[in-house]
């Protein structure tokens, strides 16, 4: 009888959501809102990144990674372009970021982060 040996699934490291919230608290606290904002866009790409091995390409834009999320990792469209249209209205479109635009902003991510990973995120300034 021949012996089957059978692969070990490799086991991904947990993707800390916490650590990564913990750099947009210090982000809020010293005032550096609009920063705090893009980095909340940017845990969103290591989301899909770590779970999808899907990065965003140098050469993308924001809107065309949300595409991709779209079309190829088969992302909510509402919850995806939501989020994208408030991160671009931000950075790029000259709307002032509040506290809560901030808090906007993370339950737009908490929906997507729900979506991606089945989880619920939690985040209180």
């Amino acid at each position: 009888m021949p012996i089957v040996l059978k692969k070990k699934k490799k086991v991904e490291p947990e993707f800390n959501i916490k650590d990564r919230f913990q750099n947009v608290k210090v982000l809020i606290t010293s005032n550096r809102l609009k920063e705090a904002i893009a980095y909340i866009y940017l845990v969103y790409c290591m989301i899909l990144d770590h779970k999808y091995k899907k990065p965003r390409l140098s050469h993308q834009t924001i809107r065309e990674y949300a595409i991709v999320a779209v079309n190829q990792l088969t992302q909510s469209p509402e919850s995806t372009y939501s989020f994208v249209r408030h991160i671009e209205d931000i950075i790029y479109g000259g709307l002032e970021p509040t506290k809560e635009e901030i808090n906007k902003t993370v339950h737009l991510f908490s929906t997507l982060y729900k979506d991606i990973t089945s989880k619920t995120f939690q985040f209180n300034l």
